[in-house]
């Protein structure tokens, strides 16, 4: 008698000898994922310096994480990478609606009919934010959107390089899109830890992708791919060492990475202050940026005044440089507006690293002394404004002003001004004006028969316990901005901060023949207990101001007088006293001299019984909450994708094997591959098989112990006895179809759908979560039929 010498149970790798390996290789796209992401989030802290703080990162991880993991769950169950790279982008589209538009989209993560509207609004911020303030930027919500939007989008394009494409080397060209706003904004451009940073995720990148590759021996060359992993890792190394060290012994680069100078600005002159919409952003930085400090002999503190805004026809108001007639010579200021006499007052201001083309002065200059570089100066508004392209930056210079000196009989004798005594510039009106502003003004307006008397009319209803000042609620509302359509928002919902107040007074002032204009600047700021000695001597009492202290405020024109300052923002620095409702006690003059920051009343003037209405707590960043949950939802997708992924070996594995039996093509072992998929599952939902089985004895235990009968049982038979005869009896391919013995795919679902409802719901999330057949994946153990 001839011995039959059993054959051994191979796993998967030597079950398929046409493609050794391919299940392995499948399951590292799981790692390279995870390191494609990694790659993109190293190379993003080159952001950091580009937006201020780190209150950025946490939605960028979570926008890249959410997008890599769906690609590669989608990758695992193995659709086609046009489909996978969708799958990014639509991720990409749900997780950015969940965390910037959950209130305009459908189930929070579709795209509604109102997101369109909530993105425009958005990205309208972010264009303000980046024209208008210097490196680094405010994270506010426009920029975290753009922020995320464009890393999203990078991470959606590494991976279908690094991985669909199999071109890991050219994903280094889409990972330098990352380092490009450092590297053409920031002062010490990129930095040597971000660059570090960045050249290390893309050399793991790199490593990954060669590991991902089995090892194989080279063809005539005998090595193997390790060999050229080693070359990779070490030309790497070297060149990042090389780049590092090259700049700090070359002349002309003073710092960071590439050379230094003169740094490229796309976006054009900064403002350092916004003079308009983003003001908002500059208030509600809780800590405060761009300190300046000035010095005066003034009996009170000053307002720092940078620009103003006359052009209320468009949807955002910006100031008019008029370059055309602006003048030369600051150090004699003629004005060509009348200004009541008034005590000079001298000032002397340090701008230390505020930095904008629009001189601070305070109102009205008549000479400026000791700046440097070419500055020009408008007869018709004052504002002092650079000529050569300059700053304000580390400059500190003298201002003598004169106070005109008002008082409320002063101003309520005076009558409406003569048309063509003012520019039309400070007159005019677009012809769509919202009814509700008109009609608000006229009522307001009613029973008062001088301009001094409309103006307090209007300057008292704001600052009346209808309205409250809020930070938050014109971002919430999306009216955060300054044009008619905003006024008439905001005269709806009572509730914004200074670019309101100072825009509405001014256009209803308009309304009422009263030429106005909206100056932007500095509040008085708070003293610093020094003094400080001025050019001839005398002293002067130092105060300071920051983002904090930014402000926008209404100048009214009167005759003989020239232009007035009036003060609707409740809250807000200090009433004038011939702009006071009434007189008031000493003390409560004294209150409502203080800013926001230390001042004990809320934003309509009330005792501070009222929290939900102070401006301290509206100055609270949006971010602290937000930042907080995006963490934790990212630790949450980490730990969900480290559970999931034993699920999403196991179904890459039997994905894979379906495709060979039943793509159509001739394999050489269908039977053996059908077999193992079905003893494995079986041994995932218990059903294991013993050192003593041999496939029909462990067919045999398997139908009793999981009940099967019927077609199960007959699928069962069928695949037991196609891998007998594959595996004992070899024959052809055409043999064994003509017998009636080629396994069939459909056969081993069969078993897997009937073993599944055999067992427990508790047996059946263990064999979905932890599947016992991948135990030892990488080196599985050989057994043996008896």
């Amino acid at each position: 008698m001839t011995a039959t010498h059993p054959a051994p149970y191979r796993s998967e790798e030597s079950l398929v000898p046409a493609q050794p390996g391919h299940a392995a290789h499948e399951q590292r796209h799981l790692v390279l994922s995870l390191v494609s992401m990694t790659a993109v989030i190293l190379a993003s802290l080159s952001l950091n310096g580009v937006i201020e703080g780190w209150l950025w990162l946490p939605p960028v991880i979570l926008t890249v994480g959410s997008v890599s993991t769906a690609m590669a769950v989608i990758r695992s169950l193995g659709f086609p990478g046009p489909l996978i790279f969708v799958a990014g982008l639509l991720a990409l589209v749900g997780v950015l609606n969940w965390q910037y538009f959950p209130d305009q989209s459908i189930l929070g993560v579709i795209p509604g009919p109102d997101t369109p509207e909530r993105v425009t609004l958005l990205l309208n911020n972010a264009e303000d934010t980046v024209v208008s303030q210097l490196a680094p930027v405010l994270p506010d919500v426009g920029i975290l959107l753009v922020v995320s939007a464009t890393t999203g989008l990078i991470a959606v394009l590494v991976d279908t390089s690094a991985i669909t494409l199999r071109m890991p080397a050219a994903s280094g060209i889409i990972l330098l899109m990352v380092l490009f706003p450092a590297a053409i904004i920031k002062t010490d451009s990129i930095g040597i830890p971000a660059f570090v940073a960045a050249v290390t995720g893309y050399l793991l990148l790199l490593a990954v992708a060669q590991w991902r590759e089995r090892p194989r021996r080279t063809a005539g060359t005998g090595r193997s791919s390790e060999g050229h992993l080693t070359w990779a890792v070490s030309i790497g190394a070297t060149a990042l060492t090389i780049t590092i060290m090259l700049p700090l012994v070359t002349p002309g680069f003073d710092s960071g990475l590439f050379p230094q100078g003169s740094r490229l600005n796309p976006w054009g002159a900064a403002t350092g202050l916004n003079p308009s919409v983003t003001l908002g952003n500059d208030l509600r930085n809780p800590a405060g940026f761009g300190r300046i400090t000035y010095a005066t002999n003034a009996m009170e503190p000053l307002y720092l005044r940078s620009s103003t805004l006359e052009d209320f026809s468009g949807q955002r108001w910006e100031p008019d440089q008029r370059l055309d007639s602006r003048r030369a010579g600051i150090e004699e200021i003629r004005a060509g507006e009348p200004i009541s006499d008034g005590s000079p007052i001298l000032t002397t201001i340090t701008t230390q690293s505020f930095t904008s083309p629009w001189l601070l002065a305070p109102y009205a200059p008549i000479s400026v002394t000791n700046l440097e570089g070419r500055w020009t100066w408008d007869p018709q508004n004052l504002t002092i404004l650079a000529a050569d392209g300059g700053s304000t930056a580390q400059q500190s210079y003298q201002v003598r002003s004169s106070i005109p000196t008002l008082t409320r009989e002063l101003l309520a004798g005076i009558g409406p001004v003569p048309d063509g005594e003012v520019p039309q510039a400070f007159i005019a009106l677009p012809d769509d004006i919202p009814a509700p502003i008109e009609t608000t003004a006229r009522e307001l307006t009613a029973e008062t028969a001088n301009p001094y008397d409309k103006a307090m009319a209007i300057q008292n209803y704001l600052r009346s316990e209808e309205f409250t000042y809020s930070l938050e609620a014109p971002v919430d509302g999306g009216y955060d901005g300054n044009s008619m359509g905003v006024i008439e928002r905001f005269l709806e919902v009572k509730a914004g901060y200074c670019v309101h107040f100072a825009g509405t007074m001014a256009v209803m002032a308009r309304l009422l023949g009263i030429p106005s204009r909206v100056a932007v600047g500095y509040a008085p700021g708070t003293p610093t207990g020094n003094t400080v000695e001025g050019p001839r001597g005398e002293e002067l009492t130092e105060f300071a101001v920051d983002s904090r202290d930014a402000h926008a405020w209404p100048e009214l024109y009167f005759r003989n007088v020239g232009w007035v300052k009036f003060e609707p923002t409740p809250g807000r620095s200090a009433v004038p006293d011939y702009a006071q409702a009434q007189p008031l006690p000493p003390e409560a003059v004294a209150d409502d001299s203080l800013t926001p920051r230390d001042s004990p009343l809320d934003a309509a003037g009330s005792p501070p019984s009222t929290p939900a209405t102070s401006p301290d707590q509206s100055d609270a960043p949006e971010g602290r909450d937000g930042s907080g949950r995006s963490w934790a939802v990212t630790t949450g997708m980490l730990l969900a994708l480290i559970c999931v992924t034993p699920f999403l070996r196991r179904r890459t594995r039997s994905a894979h094997r379906r495709r060979l039996l039943t793509s159509g093509t001739t394999i050489h072992n269908p039977a053996r591959i059908a077999w193992a998929e079905t003893t494995e599952i079986a041994a995932d939902y218990g059903y294991r098989r013993m050192s003593s089985d041999t496939p029909r004895s462990f067919a045999e235990r398997l139908k009793l112990e999981a009940a099967l009968d019927g077609q199960a049982a007959v699928s069962l038979s069928k695949l037991q006895y196609a891998y007998e005869i594959e595996e004992y009896a070899p024959t052809t391919g055409f043999t064994r179809q003509a017998a009636g013995t080629l396994p069939n795919w459909e056969d081993v679902q069969t078993v897997i759908k009937a073993l599944r409802r055999s067992t427990k719901l508790s047996s059946r999330f263990r064999a979905q979560l932890l599947p016992h057949s991948l135990r030892n994946p990488f080196q599985p153990k050989r057994k043996t039929w008896l």
